[in-house]
């Protein structure tokens, strides 16, 4: 491909060193992430729990208590899936736009589907489930078209928009094929990357075992019904074993160039590690761990999102490296800039943790 279809970059360079924007952007991405995993795996309990009030009614009351937290992770996660953005664009900018160019409106659709998946839960909750009595213990929360096919139809938008964004990542990295998908018409996902079908899974496996862990803690905190914990478990114990072999499949996807850079990182590694642990730790807990036990199985969750995170950038990074390398890009530092995202970003976690706090009496009573 000619070189001649890749903008140059930022003629003002980058604002700080490449490692820094890198760190940044992973772990506001692993935050993205969990937030986006208790959106995902709570709706998926939601539908799970809904087949299963007949045999346990306490599933109802769970539904019930679970489904106010959804629009909040949503809105958690679109608020923190911002600043990844941002990094990508300063570190891969002249990549990220041609990509967003290319997918046309399937991209600016994103916005669309996030919308709607916030309407469904939020229409959920306040169709049926917002009362200010609790329900009968024999009792379904609301009528089966709000207790399952809302939440359902939430899950089908999460996946579509997981399919945009992972074309969009691989599209990024993949400028030998922006000729072809010009040539083709724009305005269709590219689905020519070997490891789209892999990273779209192992995402949503993912964001899964995320959810019920978050549902399980929420739980053992006194914020949701006792219900929650083993709901939560349940689910989180086969979503982190699909999540080993869909990790697996995306690595035997990559190209074979990869292999041995991929084998030097560290971040591959630590991922894979935290990978394989977890369905050990997560089927612990369930028999009977503690709350030490699961505080560090979510941990460990949280921990293999973020070595992904940095492994889906070196991903990138080796893709790219026969035309571009961050480390090339001159580095005019704007720290004035980053100690102002540094502050708003810490203080914006601690007005949330402080917001959670408050919240706990009122929620346990």
């Amino acid at each position: 491909m000619s070189t001649d279809l890749i903008p140059s970059y930022d003629m003002l360079g980058l604002p700080a060193p490449a490692w820094l924007a890198q760190a940044l952007m992973a772990l506001t991405l692993a935050l993205h992430w969990a937030f986006l995993g208790g959106a995902v795996g709570g709706t998926a309990l939601l539908v799970v729990n809904a087949l299963r009030t007949k045999a346990n009614p306490d599933l109802a009351e769970l539904n019930r208590r679970l489904v106010p937290f959804l629009p909040f992770f949503l809105s958690m996660a679109m608020t923190l899936g911002i600043a990844p953005l941002l990094f990508v664009q300063v570190l891969y900018g002249q990549f990220f736009y041609t990509a967003n160019i290319l997918l046309g409106w399937w991209w600016l659709g994103m916005l669309g589907l996030l919308l709607a998946a916030f309407g469904l839960l939020w229409l959920g909750w306040h169709r049926e489930c917002r009362r200010d009595v609790a329900i009968p213990r024999d009792a379904a929360c609301g009528h089966a078209a709000y207790r399952i096919v809302l939440p359902a139809l939430a899950l089908v938008v999460f996946a579509k928009a997981a399919v945009i964004l992972a074309s969009n990542a691989t599209l990024t990295q993949s400028p030998e094929a922006w000729g072809a998908t010009w040539s083709r018409g724009m305005n269709r996902l590219f689905t020519g990357d070997p490891t789209l079908v892999p990273r779209v899974l192992f995402a949503l496996a993912g964001f899964l075992a995320m959810g019920g862990l978050l549902v399980a803690v929420l739980a053992h905190v006194g914020i949701l019904p006792n219900a929650g914990r083993r709901a939560g478990l349940s689910l989180a114990v086969p979503a982190a074993v699909a999540q080993v072999a869909l990790w697996l499949w995306l690595l035997a996807s990559m190209p074979a160039t990869h292999h041995g850079q991929v084998s030097e990182d560290a971040s591959w590694w630590i991922a894979t590690m935290a990978f394989l642990a977890l369905p050990l730790l997560a089927g612990l807990v369930r028999r009977g761990g503690g709350p030490v036990g699961l505080l560090v199985t979510a941990g460990v969750q949280f921990g293999g999102l973020l070595a992904w995170a940095l492994a889906r950038d070196a991903l990138r990074r080796m893709a790219l490296a026969p035309v571009y390398s961050p480390a090339t890009v001159p580095v005019h530092p704007e720290w004035s800039s980053f100690a102002m995202f540094a502050v708003v970003f810490v203080a914006g976690l601690g007005v949330i943790g402080w917001l959670v706090k408050q919240s706990l009496p009122a929620a346990k009573a």
